[in-house]
């Protein structure tokens, strides 16, 4: 599966509410929603004042397995894992959407942050950040270009797709892969893309 929705009552609003638990990510995670938003997907990310309203959560992953307990009303406790080839101190996150049983669609998304990185950039957090809310969103797979290509490398203080064209530069600035572009947009505003 390429792509997953958001349950309806959230996809209609066109927008995620994002609390971030992850305090010492607070300047990177704030550049990231920024960056995300100026990105023109369909979606947009709110932050949010208390973890309870959110739809996404961001926490750090100190450990190999880590775990983030959510509770709702109506869904109950859920205790959410990564899978267990989380690494804490790589320069990786992991988002993981939590689904309906009836509808087999999203209704709330817990990013995992690497807890226990010995040096990275807020330049490469943020890279970090932005690819892995995009994921949240609901885009399951990963691009031949831009932010959602899956094994990025270190350079100048950024991150870049360990295969990339001549010209590109690393990031930040996002760049955004066509493929990623139309199926984000599709997924939330219903806006198929125009071939080129």
């Amino acid at each position: 599966m390429a792509a997953t929705p958001w349950i309806k009552r959230i996809r209609e609003t066109k927008q995620l509410k994002v609390f971030n638990k992850a305090k010492s990510w607070a300047t990177p995670v704030g550049t990231a929603i920024k960056s995300f938003n100026n990105l023109s997907l369909g979606v947009t990310l709110v932050s949010e004042k208390e973890e309870k309203s959110a739809n996404v959560v961001l926490v750090l992953g100190e450990s190999s397995a880590p775990e983030y307990k959510y509770h709702d009303a109506y869904y109950g406790e859920v205790n959410v894992k990564t899978k267990p080839d989380f690494k804490p101190d790589r320069l990786h996150g992991r988002a993981t959407p939590l689904m309906d049983a009836d509808s087999n669609e999203i209704f709330f998304a817990v990013i995992f942050l690497p807890g226990k990185l010995k040096k990275a950039t807020i330049g490469q957090k943020e890279v970090i950040v932005v690819h892995e809310l995009i994921h949240a969103c609901g885009f399951d797979e990963h691009d031949s270009t831009g932010i959602m290509f899956s094994t990025m490398m270190e350079q100048d203080g950024g991150l870049i797709e360990y295969f990339h064209e001549k010209d590109d530069k690393p990031m930040p600035p996002i760049r955004v892969g066509s493929q990623t572009r139309c199926k984000v947009k599709l997924l939330w505003s219903g806006e198929a893309c125009q071939k080129e």
